[in-house]
């Protein structure tokens, strides 16, 4: 259930989020819209604790059918503390007859303009699945056919999963239904691809896991060997670019431990569980280069940029502290999937380039004596009082450092 709580959210913002990055990046408001909230009681932490673990043991088991019943203050319990693991920010939901309402803010990060990004989202009950009414961004409306499709885009991918089935709103209480299904996440990460993307994808997933299957033992495979094999794979496609943009996409999934199923695919085949990916020796680094990149190709630079750093403030802020190396891998993946899908020249001088073999130092600086594990404090102190500025020339370094690379400082344009 935590699972599918936090893809319902996830998707949702990140959909309305990449509207903002594309053309309403100025709609910041000074002031949080949701107010944070008071810290859970100890009786509601001990509830929320409990359900949760209630919830992972039934679905541990096999695929059944459920039902979620949340009043309001479990919605909003639920909800806010989702929002705390995950970054800075909070929520509000409310419910009412056949309607309800949801309203977010989110604290923007210094490389892009100071403020909260304030979201209002009315949904209303529709059969099968509620449909948005209405949205708004710092107090300034979406138009309806954006907002429209902004969350059909969600509820498509949740329609074509197969995953939840009703949904329905009354003033007391929230209750979906839904099927719980191994596969849940694996479905719900093909529905949220175009159906005429999905077949080049579950093409280049399937030449990920022969060429896994191919080499010898169980040791982690180095990214740099998958992006040859996968780039070689590509350059026998009419069109490089949507090409490049599956292998993101697909890869991306796969350093991440994921896999991605057809909607309509009723296969119990188990898939072989992916191979660990190193970039520097490490996995995580691998999984922010190919993340970024994925996020890249679906949205903007920009959106790229924004969840890089969301998710290292996050970690700053009580997790594994700020990783400049991560956001120079966020970075590089950003500009390699630039590179991959700019235009067709550029991929395929990139196919070109990778037939004679990448190598990590083509893509992705050394990452030596970059910080790590820095507290939002110590991070803060670091930058000293002129916090945009010098967090801006550290970025602005980092950027050299990747355009110093061999794949990026030759490539045409």
């Amino acid at each position: 259930m935590r699972l599918l709580l936090k893809s319902l959210l996830w998707i949702t913002g990140l959909g309305l989020v990449t509207a903002l990055v594309l053309g309403l990046a100025l709609a910041l408001d000074r002031r949080p819209l949701v107010a944070e909230p008071s810290p859970p009681s100890p009786a509601e932490q001990t509830w929320a604790a409990d359900w949760l673990a209630k919830q992972r043991r039934h679905h541990g088991r096999a695929a059944s059918s459920n039902r979620l019943e949340l009043t309001e203050p479990q919605a909003n319990l639920l909800l806010n503390a989702l929002l705390r693991r995950s970054g800075q920010g909070q929520a509000q939901v409310r419910l009412g007859a056949g309607r309800a309402s949801l309203a977010l803010s989110l604290k923007l990060p210094l490389d892009q303009l100071d403020g909260y990004l304030n979201l209002e989202l009315e949904l209303t009950e529709d059969d099968p699945l509620p449909r948005g009414e209405s949205a708004r961004v710092a107090g300034l409306p979406i138009p309806g056919s954006l907002a429209q499709a902004l969350v059909e885009q969600a509820l498509q991918a949740l329609d074509r999963s197969q995953m939840v089935h009703e949904v329905r709103f009354t003033p007391e209480r929230l209750t979906l239904d839904y099927s719980w299904r191994p596969d849940m996440i694996e479905r719900f990460s093909g529905g949220m691809i175009a159906s005429d993307e999905l077949p080049r994808v579950l093409t280049a997933q399937d030449a990920i896991i022969r060429y896994a299957a191919a080499q010898p033992g169980r040791k982690p495979l180095p990214l740099s060997d998958l992006l040859t094999h996968l780039l070689q794979e590509t350059a026998s496609d009419t069109d490089p670019i949507a090409g490049h943009r599956a292998l993101i996409l697909a890869l991306a999934a796969y350093v991440n431990g994921q896999s991605i199923r057809a909607p309509d695919d009723d296969s119990t085949e188990s898939r072989a569980r992916p191979r660990l990916v190193l970039l520097r020796g490490r996995v995580d680094l691998s999984q922010h280069f190919m993340t970024s990149a994925a996020l890249a190709v679906q949205g903007t630079d920009t959106l790229s940029s924004l969840v890089g750093w969301y998710k290292e403030m996050s970690d700053a802020n009580g997790g594994s502290g700020f990783s400049f190396a991560d956001m120079t891998a966020n970075r590089a993946g950003i500009r390699f999937a630039r590179l991959a899908t700019e235009n067709a020249a550029s991929a395929r001088w990139l196919q070109s380039v990778a037939r004679a073999g990448l190598s990590e130092d083509d893509f992705m600086p050394r990452i030596d004596r970059l910080p790590e594990g820095l507290s939002q404090a110590r991070f803060e102190a670091r930058l000293g009082e002129d916090k945009r500025h010098a967090y801006q020339h550290l970025i602005e370094q980092i950027d050299r450092h990747i355009e110093s690379r061999g794949l990026y400082r030759q490539s045409p344009g």
